[in-house]
């Protein structure tokens, strides 16, 4: 059961907004001189002039086109698309086919990441973030901004931010002079100015190492390292997904792969577990079993 779990863990893409966003269903698809939208067919399309826009919206010489539909009323010269589903017609603003209530049409512009602001507001996704300033908001890298006051993830203020100091170090992980954050929230007991990722997980300061926010027990920067199949390890302990692994030897440990199978000069392990009857001397770890979907 373990296992399995940790394979579906494997297998499975995880955003830290997904209910910040509409998820992009299947979207069109042009096939000869047929359009299809999530596998039904798109009715008196102009196949020559047809356009995809993004997974919602597409146009042609006479229509725009909104989840498979068309928009009544609407003439492609009045539309203004802007980008990451972001749209302007008939002096309104729309995200996901949704009403931006009380964004200003003029001054509406797409900045990027989801981000878009007008004179007065900064939205992410469509969602309006109340404590932005328009006027020095900045979009930065992975969905992340600041303006002068704040830094922010997706339409979440980051508490007690410096924007001055702030930098993205990857999509999870981020720091100013005094903090260390992930997903936007401050990882606490880390040395800013010692701190600096590995990998999209992992991440290491004067102190401790870090996987996923959390420290790693007992760890030893210095000594530190990433291995395969989930693993990592210091000078006297192995980790699994963060957690210590017992009874291991860490100076003879060595994984076999990317599939969870490791061991010592003493032990077969996978996924942390002891193989028991399994001598390490002449283990052979299976092959990745095929998987068809």
């Amino acid at each position: 059961m373990k296992k399995t779990v940790i394979l579906l863990l494997l297998s499975l893409t995880i955003t830290a907004f997904t209910n910040e966003m509409r998820i992009a269903p299947v979207g069109y698809i042009k096939y000869e001189d047929t359009v299809y939208y999530n596998t039904s067919k798109v009715e008196k399309v102009d196949i020559l002039t047809f356009e995809i826009l993004d997974a919602l919206y597409a146009k042609d010489k006479n229509h725009i086109y909104y989840d498979g539909k068309k928009i009544e009323n609407l003439k492609p010269v009045d539309f203004i698309y802007l980008g990451d589903f972001y749209v302007k017609y008939k002096n309104e603003v729309y995200y996901s086919g949704k009403k931006l209530d009380g964004a200003d049409f003029r001054s509406f512009v797409y900045l990027g990441n989801y981000y878009g602001k007008d004179k007065n507001d900064v939205y992410f996704g469509g969602k309006k973030i109340a404590e932005a300033d328009s006027f020095t908001f900045k979009p930065l890298e992975f969905s992340y901004g600041k303006d002068k006051n704040s830094a922010f993830f997706v339409s979440k203020i980051i508490l007690n931010s410096d924007p001055a100091t702030f930098e993205v170090l990857n999509s999870k992980y981020s720091k100013d002079k005094n903090n260390v954050y992930f997903w936007g929230e401050k990882i606490e007991e880390t040395d800013a100015l010692s701190f600096k990722i590995l990998n999209e997980e992992f991440g290491i300061d004067k102190n401790n190492a870090y996987y996923n926010a959390r420290i790693l027990e007992k760890s030893d920067p210095k000594t530190f390292k990433i291995l395969d199949g989930l693993y990592s390890k210091d000078e006297k302990h192995v980790y699994i997904m963060g957690k210590i692994v017992n009874k291991v030897d860490s100076k003879t440990f060595e994984t076999l792969g990317n599939y969870g199978y490791a061991k010592d000069k003493k032990y077969v392990y996978n996924f942390g577990e002891i193989l028991k009857g399994e001598n390490p001397k002449t283990f052979v770890a299976p092959p990745i079993p095929h998987i068809d979907y």
